[in-house]
């Protein structure tokens, strides 16, 4: 397709994390705006982006945040506490590298003569959308989509209270990139995210700044799903990463005589064929809401807001393996709301992993009342909710 003066280009920016969820929120977006706009996608990683194809005149791998946890293990390896804690993570104390980072976006947004950038969990794309002086739109979790004008980024357990990185370090080297850029230097690191239009898609349990934003988040689930009739007997698994290196769940699960099906995109060839032998479905490709709810009885996943959102809609148990601080935060949240067990996959063995499985497949109690509570909440037309937030941005650009 070529360039059209007559319609905006938009670059759908993903820079950090894992999970499909970030290209679903895209995807969704894309769809949304329709004829409306121009989409191109820069993603840091490329396993779902066929999903984006058929709403983008372009998709391709983009710049990458890595984590860097060199400085964290010499501090005795302490769990991340805050979001500028794990910004440090991703390097941002280092301004050559956020110079070099930022640079990629700039160069991108001028060859693709972008005039709108929508960024999940992309922040240096939202940095150089500041620099390059067009409107910019942060879409994510709530977790993932902090509010600027904060002083300081809130702990967000309280066991977990010890910082690696000081915000002022990390604001230095923010600064740093931006005035190498002639942009004036930001008063507060949460003003990394100033400039943007902040579009969490969450419900207001498991957002953590739910009483510091300007606007109200979109519902996180757009389809409709009916209430479950109970007839549903499966076990669905999701591990997106690579949490099936984790040999006590693998045997867990291996050992479980229950019917099963799983989606394990980071999982080796070798474990989804154990997982076959052992009679659980693995599925090639993402399973629809419709037919998880159809069939299952339990949910097991590491905590990941959109499955659990989508847990909690259905009305049906949950079992968390959280993997970091933000899978963690969730699956508590969401355990005070409706029935969702934690179990952590580094203590926990192969016995106790089943224990814990059998007692929720088995155990009902709560979770349909919880979701007839939430529903209202969780479900909503977020496309339109979307459009009608980012058009006038596109009359603007």
């Amino acid at each position: 397709m070529a360039f059209e003066a007559n319609r905006t280009r938009i670059l759908l920016a993903w820079e950090g994390g894992a999970g499909r969820g970030h290209v679903v929120t895209l995807r969704d977006i894309a769809e949304a705006l329709g004829a409306d706009a121009i989409c191109d996608a820069a993603l840091c990683r490329v396993e779902h982006a066929a999903e984006l194809v058929p709403y983008c005149d372009s998709v391709f791998q983009g710049a990458r945040l890595s984590t860097n946890r060199a400085r964290r293990e010499a501090a005795g390896n302490p769990q991340v506490a805050t979001w500028g804690d794990f910004l440090g993570d991703l390097n941002f104390w280092n301004p050559q590298f956020l110079i070099a980072q930022i640079k990629w976006w700039l160069e991108t947004i001028k060859a693709r003569k972008s005039r709108l950038v929508i960024a999940d969990f992309a922040p240096c794309a939202q940095l150089a959308a500041h620099i390059a002086g067009i409107p910019s739109v942060a879409v994510g979790t709530g977790y993932s989509v902090p509010p600027a004008g904060l002083d300081r980024f809130p702990v967000l357990l309280p066991e977990y209270a010890e910082l690696v990185f000081a915000e002022d370090e990390l604001l230095r080297a923010v600064n740093m990139a931006l005035v190498h850029y002639g942009v004036k230097p930001l008063t507060r690191l949460s003003d990394i995210y100033a400039g943007s239009t902040a579009m969490p898609r969450t419900i207001a349990g498991l957002d953590p700044y739910r009483n510091m934003r300007e606007a109200l988040p979109l519902p996180p689930l757009s389809e409709k799903l009916p209430r479950p009739d109970g007839s549903g007997n499966e076990i669905f698994f999701y591990f997106p990463g690579d949490e099936t290196e984790n040999h006590a769940l693998v045997d867990a699960l291996i050992g479980l005589d229950l019917p099963m099906r799983a989606f394990l995109p980071g999982a080796t060839a070798e474990v989804r064929e154990l997982f076959a032998e052992a009679g659980v479905t693995v599925e090639a490709r993402p399973v629809s809401f419709e037919a998880i709810n159809r069939r299952s009885r339990l949910l097991l996943h590491s905590g990941q807001h959109g499955t659990l959102c989508m847990g909690l809609g259905m009305g049906i148990g949950q079992v968390a393996f959280p993997q970091h601080l933000e899978h963690l935060f969730h699956a508590r949240r969401a355990g005070d709301m409706a029935p969702v067990r934690i179990v952590n996959p580094a203590a926990a063995d192969a016995d106790e992993i089943s224990a814990t499985i059998m007692e929720a497949y088995e155990i009902g109690g709560g979770e349909v009342a919880a979701a007839e509570k939430l529903r209202a909440s969780l479900f909503g037309d977020a496309g339109a909710m979307a459009r009608a937030r980012i058009l006038p941005l596109l009359q603007q650009a």
